[in-house]
């Protein structure tokens, strides 16, 4: 038989939405609308429907005329779920569904319709999570909970209610339901109606023999029988709707390929527009796909300045290099893609081959760069790019520099959506332009050797000329976002002048001692032995020390420590845990100090030396601009932000970078630069006076919150007012600040409570900023930085609170990140313009290390500050 799949799309929409992470697309909520998509397309591939049909709710239903406290107890539907509820039916009419919402009847009335008439001819299957419709069920009819995978039938439906379908609607009504605010009879349950109806038949058989069931019960279902008539006709469902359609009408057509890849584009869906491009049933929406007609070669010196005078008249250009290496102190270059105008795009090559004979006709790199050189460096004219930072580092490795920088892409989508993880070029065009970009690994096979420069041409030019076309289409698409964000002025004055100052601090890397670092692997090693030895002894056998499972069952079970804390896979060992254990066994302290040994040998010890660059003979990380959400830089590879400070052993490893002889080291640490940024915002009282006074912060709060004079503060009262200090930054709980101190919660609160009376124009800024969080769906900092909060709103007070506490960390870590970029900016114009004398080498969080000659220390240090 053919399949009649009927969809509550009303259930599902709610179940996603409250399933799903929050999920936002240009600053509107996607996740339920991504969760229904998801199912669409699960109930296509995995069940194949020959017809199907979605149907919502619409209003209120006829059940209301008969009992107006029906559903009447149901909070509002959440906001970020309204503002998705209008697009539902167009997603499930473009994908080639009937969407059905009908007056005066609920989505369960016309189901059960569809159901009654279809089953006569058809394999009819409802989906839903809903127990209501276990009444529909009969042979023919079934339920399928798509979302936990479980198919519903007679047998499950006993194992639910007790009966079989046939009397599920008697026990509803009899036990009511909460959901739907039905009454039911006072007193009696699912399980004791199933006893009833086992020994009755019916509900009308119960209540004709009501009064002689003996006690209270039976007295109850006298009093209450029309309660119990009424629940009954609220729980039945419909079966006899006019719907106004046909069976042939419930088939799939086609759908409308074309809107569905416009609302994927605007919802941001990348796997939805990925499998509907590969599918072939969708072209890109007029304005936005890339047409490769215009792709064309560039061979000769005459076409390379036609080129440029085209760029010249354009006033703007994007390019794109391709290379032989990411790392760009080694990478060769290959060619140049260049795109002046919406459709079309050039490439150059410079360094293909074909059989390892070099291509002809091709300009040499030292030709073309003779007539790009004036054009790169032109700062009239507007250079764009996708991570501009790599491709301004393979130049400047090349003796070549660019001016006139406008638009980097990647840096644009960074801050429309700095939630996302993604930020590359294809992931780019696939959400905004609706266009499937061809994949590296797809044009690296038509290669002889696994180089770019034994592509084919034509495929060469494909590839390259559709990046620089799609930076160029990002742009225009892009630019007027920004500006509608109001975050031109972050992204012209800090993100777009940082990226080459990174690029800078990469090529010039920073000095290492490789002896220093290889006599201190083999120290770490040695003495790992020992105290891998001295746990042995302690344990009484031997065991594997760095296997948590191991180390559970002999702290747990041989030893007879108290848990702390459970895990999906036992109980825990992480650090805070063996830190509280040993305070009363010796085990876990030696656990903790030979984890902390292993880290710093494995972790810089061993592998620093092999980071060393053979050209340079120094360490290059990577630092990374559009990764966090807060606009916080990271790095990696190695990431020299985490190097270790703490104990003997972590400043024995800072001790093996080294300057260049001449040179010392410089750090510049802007102190508790977001505990300024609060007390910028409270604009007076004590947090402002501390500051302007250059007083101890924490020294100051342990005296406000103690009660006592700076000079009878002790050690572990500052350090507790230094911890209520940063974690008000973040919105620390009072059970945040308990473990973080290991005090009571009771304790906890009462310091914080403290704080606040203390400080009452704190608590009025963080509520001020939860605030307008909440009115306007975001957090920004002061220059304009803004985090979607798409759970500011919810229903759910543990993501509600999550979000809440973004809103009060967002303005004032995203802030300090933003004035830390501002400082990097400003000390590399001092050095260019030779009022400093040094170079940036690195940036952690609120520090900048430069190096600097032993001479102007003194002067660098001043200036810097």
């Amino acid at each position: 038989m053919k399949k009649l799949y009927l969809v509550d799309g009303s259930n599902h929409a709610f179940r996603v939405f409250f399933a799903l992470p929050k999920m936002t697309a240009n600053g509107v909520n996607t996740g339920a609308l991504l969760g229904f998509a998801n199912m669409l397309k699960k109930l296509e591939k995995e069940h194949s429907p020959d017809y199907m049909a979605v149907v919502f709710d619409k209003g209120k239903s006829f059940r209301n005329d008969i009992y107006p406290e029906y559903k009447g107890h149901r909070p509002d539907m959440p906001e970020e779920l309204r503002e998705q509820w209008p697009k539902f039916p167009d997603l499930v009419r473009a994908w080639g569904y009937p969407c059905l919402a009908m007056a005066g009847v609920e989505a369960d009335d016309v189901i059960g319709t569809f159901a009654e008439w279809g089953s006569e001819e058809l394999e009819v299957t409802i989906v839903s999570g809903d127990k209501d419709f276990y009444q529909l069920i009969r042979p023919g009819v079934r339920i399928l909970d798509i979302m936990k995978d479980r198919i519903i039938g007679p047998p499950e439906v006993v194992e639910k209610f007790g009966v079989g379908p046939e009397s599920v609607i008697d026990v509803l009504a009899m036990a009511g339901d909460s959901s739907d605010n039905v009454p039911g009879v006072s007193g009696i349950g699912a399980k004791t109606a199933a006893k009833l109806l086992a020994e009755f038949g019916t509900l009308e058989a119960i209540l004709e023999n009501a009064p002689s069931i003996r006690g209270k019960r039976g007295a109850t279902l006298v009093e209450e029988a029309d309660i119990a008539r009424l629940s009954k006709r609220l729980v039945t469902i419909k079966t006899d709707v006019e719907v106004g359609m046909q069976l042939d009408e419930l088939q799939k057509d086609r759908g409308d390929a074309e809107t569905l890849h416009k609302l994927f584009v605007e919802w941001q869906f990348r796997t939805h527009l990925r499998d509907l491009l590969e599918s072939g049933d969708s072209s890109p929406t007029s304005g936005t796909g890339l047409s490769s007609d215009g792709y064309r070669p560039i061979l000769n010196r005459t076409e390379l300045e036609g080129a440029v005078a085209g760029i010249r008249k354009a006033g703007k250009v994007s390019f794109d290099l391709e290379t032989t290496s990411l790392d760009p102190l080694q990478a060769t270059i290959v060619g140049f893609a260049l795109c002046w105008e919406d459709e079309g795009a050039a490439y150059v090559p410079v360094n293909h081959t074909v059989d390892g004979n070099r291509l002809t006709p091709q300009l040499s790199l030292e030709e073309a760069m003779e007539i790009l050189d004036p054009v790169l460096n032109d700062p009239a004219l507007g250079k764009m790019g996708q991570n501009l930072k790599y491709d301004i580092g393979v130049l400047a490795a090349n003796g070549y520099s660019v001016q006139g920088i406008e638009s980097d892409t990647m840096l644009m989508d960074y801050l429309l959506e700095p939630e996302r993880n993604r930020h590359s070029l294809d992931d780019l065009a696939l959400r905004y332009l609706g266009h499937r970009m061809v994949p590296f690994s797809e044009v690296i096979a038509t290669s002889s050797s696994d180089l770019f420069s034994e592509v084919p041409l034509d495929k060469a030019v494909h590839y390259a000329c559709e990046d620089a076309h799609a930076v160029w289409k990002l742009h225009h698409l892009l630019a007027p976002r920004i500006a509608e964000r109001g975050l031109t002025e972050l992204y012209t004055q800090l993100e777009l002048p940082v990226a080459p100052i990174l690029g800078e601090m990469e090529r010039e890397g920073i000095g290492v001692n490789r002896e220093e670092l290889v006599a201190l692997s083999e120290e770490f090693g040695e003495r790992l032995e020992t105290i891998e030895a001295r746990i042995h002894f302690l344990a009484g056998r031997p065991f594997n020390v760095a296997s948590p499972k191991e180390l559970q069952v002999i702290l747990f079970e041989e030893r007879g420590l108290k848990p702390i804390k459970k895990t999906k896979t036992g109980f825990s060992t992480d650090a805070d845990t063996l830190e509280a254990l040993s305070a009363v066994d010796p085990l876990p302290g030696q656990i903790l100090a030979y984890r902390t040994l292993a880290k710093l040998k494995s972790t810089y010890a061993d592998t620093l030396p092999s980071m060393i660059h053979p050209q340079t003979g120094r360490i290059h990380t990577s630092f990374h601009q559009a990764v966090t959400a807060t606009g916080r830089l990271s790095s990696n590879h190695p990431n020299l932000q985490n190097i270790p400070i703490r104990g003997e052993d972590g400043r024995r490893i800072r001790s093996c970078f080294i300057p260049r002889p001449g040179n010392v080291f410089l750090s510049c640490d802007y102190s508790q630069v977001e505990l300024r940024v609060l007390a910028h915002f409270c604009e007076s009282g004590p947090l402002v006076e501390a500051f302007r006074e250059n007083q101890d912060i924490h020294l100051r709060t342990a005296s406000e919150i103690f009660g006592l004079p700076f000079d009878q503060v002790g050690p572990d009262q500052r350090s507790a007012a230094k911890a209520i200090n940063f974690g008000i930054v973040y919105g620390m709980s009072a059970f945040r600040l308990s473990n973080e101190l290991r005090i009571s919660r009771k304790q906890a609160a009462e310091y914080l409570d403290s704080y606040f009376s203390r400080y009452p124009q704190v608590k009025a800024v963080q509520a001020a900023m939860v605030e307008t969080a909440k009115s306007k769906g975001y957090a920004e900092t002061l220059w304009g930085r803004r985090r979607q909060l798409a759970g500011i709103l919810s229903s759910n007070a543990r993501e509600r609170a999550a979000a809440e506490r973004l809103a009060l960390n967002t303005p004032m870590q995203g802030t300090g990140a933003d004035i830390i970029k501002r400082a990097m900016i400003l000390v590399q114009e001092a050095i260019q313009a030779g009022e400093i004398s040094g170079t940036l080498l690195l940036q952690v969080h609120d520090e900048l290390l430069l190096e600097v000659p032993e001479g102007h220390v003194e002067s660098t240090a001043t200036k810097v500050s």
